[in-house]
């Protein structure tokens, strides 16, 4: 078993599972205290006075509930990473984008169809208060899998910061470049626990059996590398998308990513080993970027010697671990979907910049996202005709209308020094060409027949990735950088897909919704300023990249 807060259970594959049923949770979202590093205590948002929040697991076609009741001191909402919320895109959880927030002292119901199985996770999405611990995996199960395993463990991975959200957001957001630029690291979590004691996290392996480790980078920013030194991993599932058998002996996640992996343990007892999460930090623009080793032990034997890396000189280890990108274009899906075709291409060239006014933002072609006085869901829902025109939802938030079953093609061009990974709600992107922004043709990566679909996808520092999907989820999806603070610096956009199709798909708001708007004193209908029409005056506009920056 995994020790002090690893989640295992034991799951045999191609099980029937029961008929499906109601998974009702009820979760006071709150302040506590914790100190998951073992040395630094800190607040942190718990559910019902705990922390970290409870592992939820359903089953496809189940129906599950979330009984949301606030008792922060701030707005809060969950959002279901991964899940399309087909027909229920009031229970996205995207504040701005879907809804208005849940005010203190608030509530509401969040109640969606289990549709999809995989390998999710459920978080905030107002501002970058996951990252003071609001997150927590959502493992969703089929009624048959598609392949045989002994153990199933659940690793939750994240480089935590002991600080607080908003205290990184005003330091990146600085006016002061000394400021702004003062390094900060993070420490890595396994499953909400860390520190020099790896007996925390050990994970203890029995000879000969297969385990499917389910790996989650809930990090507000950073890459985590996983692998154990001298056993492969058999990728089987992207974001909640099951794949062909990819084995490598390590594999890169970056925020907002998932993937599960098979393991066969060794026949034997003989040794332990050495693990590896380690992380990443490529966040900060102008700040050297720093590998940080997190290692820990897969224990056979309590007292079995430990395979561990040892220097062969150089700066180098015979580590059987490596920091390759890894390649997800090659990889292919169990159920094939040929991709769709290109009715709208939609080019984004991502920038980080220093702005007029004064601070580091990043966007879409020179664009900053900021969410709207009123949600674009309901602008889209109570503007009549004019829900087609884009301005209605504010220039900020950055609107592309895209029509029903239009098959769209981004163009991500990542011209910064740091990656980005990009995730859009509400669906899945097909993976059809990733390649450098040199344009060198030896790096020009091309889909197989059936492109592997995932619903966050890195771009590299100097890269681009080529990426489709099809609008046949009428609703308002966001897409932005899953590193929490790029998306609160600006780096994201909307899509109103099916405008006039989205009454029809969502029906009508819940109440609870509007009257947590009213609460929060924000308009529930008009434009992004709360008026008629195309009434925008004073919509804002800026800022604006300045020149040489």
């Amino acid at each position: 078993m995994l020790r002090l807060g690893l989640y295992c259970y034991a799951a045999l594959s191609f099980v029937l599972f029961a008929a499906a049923k109601p998974v009702v949770l009820n979760w006071d979202i709150g302040y506590t205290s914790a100190k998951p590093d073992g040395k630094n205590d800190r607040r942190v948002i718990g559910i019902n006075g705990k922390w970290p929040p409870p592992v939820v697991n359903v089953n496809v076609g189940d129906t599950l509930t979330i009984n949301a009741n606030n008792r922060l001191d701030e707005p809060t909402s969950l959002h279901t990473h991964g899940f399309f919320q087909n027909g229920t895109n009031y229970y996205d959880g995207a504040v701005g984008a879907t809804e208005c927030g849940i005010p203190p002292n608030g509530s509401y119901t969040y109640r969606m169809n289990v549709t999809q199985s995989g390998t999710f996770w459920i978080h905030s999405h107002y501002l970058a208060q996951y990252v003071d611990g609001l997150r927590t995996p959502l493992i969703s199960k089929p009624a048959v899998e598609h392949y045989k395993y002994d153990e199933e463990m659940v690793l939750m991975l994240e480089a935590w910061y002991n600080r607080n959200s908003h205290d990184i957001n005003d330091q990146l957001l600085s006016t002061s470049e000394a400021t702004r630029l003062k390094p900060f690291l993070p420490t890595m979590l396994i499953n909400s626990r860390g520190g020099s004691d790896v007996n925390i996290t050990k994970l203890s392996f029995k000879p000969g059996k297969k385990y499917r480790l389910r790996l989650l980078n809930v990090s507000g920013t950073g890459m985590i590398r996983f692998g154990i030194e001298h056993h492969m991993l058999d990728v089987i599932e992207l974001d909640g998308v099951d794949s062909e058998i990819k084995s490598v002996p390590s594999i890169q996640l970056s925020a907002g990513q998932r993937a599960s992996v098979l393991v066969t343990a060794k026949n034997n007892t003989d040794y332990n080993y050495a693990f590896h999460a380690d992380i990443f930090t490529d966040m900060q623009a102008g700040v050297e970027r720093a590998e940080i080793p997190h290692t820990g032990t897969v224990e056979y034997a309590p007292n079995a010697p430990m395979i561990v890396p040892v220097s062969i000189g150089n700066g180098k280890t015979n580590t059987t671990m490596t920091w390759d990108f890894f390649d997800d274009i090659d990889m292919v899906p169990i159920e094939k979907i040929p991709s769709p075709g290109v009715n709208k291409w939609m080019p984004l060239e991502v920038r980080t910049a220093i702005y007029d006014d004064r601070r580091e933002h990043m966007a879409f072609n020179n664009r900053t996202y900021w969410p709207p006085l009123v949600p674009s869901l309901f602008t889209a829902l109570t503007t009549g005709y004019q829900a087609y025109f884009p301005d209605v939802y504010g220039f900020k938030t950055y609107p592309v209308i895209l029509d029903h079953l239009e098959d769209v093609e981004v163009a991500i061009f990542n011209t910064d020094t740091n990656s980005h990974p990009f995730h859009i709600h509400g669906h899945n992107f097909f993976i059809i060409v990733r390649g450098t922004i040199d344009k060198n043709p030896k790096n020009r990566r091309e889909a197989v027949s059936f492109p592997m679909r995932r619903d966050t996808i890195t771009v590299p520092a100097q890269s681009y990735a080529i990426v489709r999907f099809r609008a046949d989820n009428p609703g308002v999806w966001m897409m932005h950088c899953h590193m929490q603070f790029h998306n609160d610096q600006g780096l994201a956009m909307t899509f109103i897909e099916a405008p006039f199709q989205i009454i029809n798909n969502t029906g009508k708001l819940p109440d609870q919704l509007l009257k947590n708007c009213n609460a929060l004193g924000i308009p529930t209908s008009g434009n992004a300023m709360g008026r008629l029409g195309l009434d925008l005056a004073n919509d804002p506009r800026g800022p604006y990249p300045l020149a040489g920056f």
